[in-house]
């Protein structure tokens, strides 16, 4: 049975060990999530194309509105906010990072409409069981069916463009939900050029078989080389820019960046600070600079605490997710006062 998240308790006919097999299966949480244990929280679904993940239930807007429905709508999130006040998001720390559809999280607490989750897969300092905020729990699912089919099925990647669609046929005719590049979900048949999928809360649907790729497992991912990391990046250029963004709608700067790494089965932390110094990556000299290579920037002249990543792309240009009133983009690597070093996390030979 599916049925909205209940958190008075554990997922009804669900153990923790299974539902957390599931979150390993396919999503590749942060070390710390792959072993259940009696203390491990209740794991629910994200069931909305990206949850917002907010520093508090407070920290919402009145102009956040389509952010925290069920379904959302977040390209009306984001064509809805001036440059200011996407830069409010950032100046009043008022969002932590995202979650795509079908994921799973860990509910730690609950107030009111709202629960505290922890996201595997995206690793931080903060929380060993992944990245910790605030939901919606009407965002969230509990689903005992789901959660078999994503500790046993082979998963559907959605890696060919920042955004695609879920129908409700195979003949794709009728739309169901637009989704991110990176959800995962798993693969119940193949008919034609349609993949059948199952999800969350919204039954079987249907993806474009040319949309996605079919792993059996996050290790069945090939091992991407340096051109490869940068030539999927490329295909986010001109998405827009969103603080804690972590989705094909719109991204941050360490949000991009982990996120192309993910989608090749490669974790890195979530944030920009854990990314240069926290993720076992190799520090590389300017001169040794690589396509794929990660590039730091930090305050008091690039001594200080790191506040910006780009991804190095040859010829001495990188690509970036800048700022609030800039798009994803390819810019001539700043080698500025800011410039704090590269870090590689490509295995060479691998």
């Amino acid at each position: 049975m599916t049925r909205k998240f209940r958190f008075g308790g554990r997922l009804a006919a669900v153990t923790v060990a299974a539902a957390t097999v599931a979150a390993t299966a396919a999503f590749a949480p942060a070390a710390g999530a792959a072993q259940s244990t009696p203390a491990t929280p209740p794991i629910a679904y994200v069931d909305v194309s990206v949850a917002t993940v907010w520093t508090s239930p407070d920290s919402p807007r009145p102009i956040d509105a389509p952010a925290l429905t069920d379904p959302v709508d977040p390209e009306k999130w984001l064509a809805g906010m001036t440059v200011d006040d996407k830069r409010g998001l950032t100046s009043g720390n008022l969002t932590q990072t995202q979650v795509l559809y079908g994921h799973p999280v860990y509910v730690l607490a609950q107030k009111g409409d709202w629960a505290e989750v922890a996201v595997p897969g995206q690793a931080t300092p903060k929380n060993s069981l992944g990245y910790p905020g605030w939901v919606p729990k009407a965002q969230l699912t509990s689903n005992p069916g789901y959660t078999a089919k994503a500790a046993h099925h082979p998963f559907a990647l959605v890696n060919r463009a920042p955004t695609t669609w879920l129908y409700n046929d195979p003949g794709r005719r009728s739309k169901a939900l637009k989704i991110s590049v990176n959800t995962r979900l798993p693969e119940l048949a193949r008919v034609g050029g349609s993949v059948l999928v199952d999800t969350p809360d919204h039954g079987k649907k249907w993806l474009a078989a040319t949309d996605v790729s079919v792993y059996k497992s996050e290790s069945d991912i090939p091992y991407p080389t340096g051109a490869d990391l940068v030539n999927f990046a490329k295909k986010f250029i001109d998405v827009p820019y969103l603080w804690a963004g972590r989705a094909g709608f719109g991204f941050d700067c360490s949000g991009f960046t982990s996120t192309v790494y993910e989608a090749y089965g490669i974790a890195i932390p979530r944030d920009s600070g854990p990314q240069a110094t926290y993720g076992g990556g190799t520090k590389v000299d300017r001169a040794d600079l690589q396509p794929g290579d990660l590039i730091f920037y930090a305050r008091n002249n690039g001594t200080g605490s790191i506040y910006h990543v780009a991804m190095y792309i040859g010829d001495q240009q990188m690509i970036e997710a800048y700022d609030a009133a800039t798009p994803v983009r390819i810019t001539p690597v700043r080698f500025n006062t800011d410039y704090w070093g590269a870090v590689r996390y490509l295995t060479p030979g691998h």
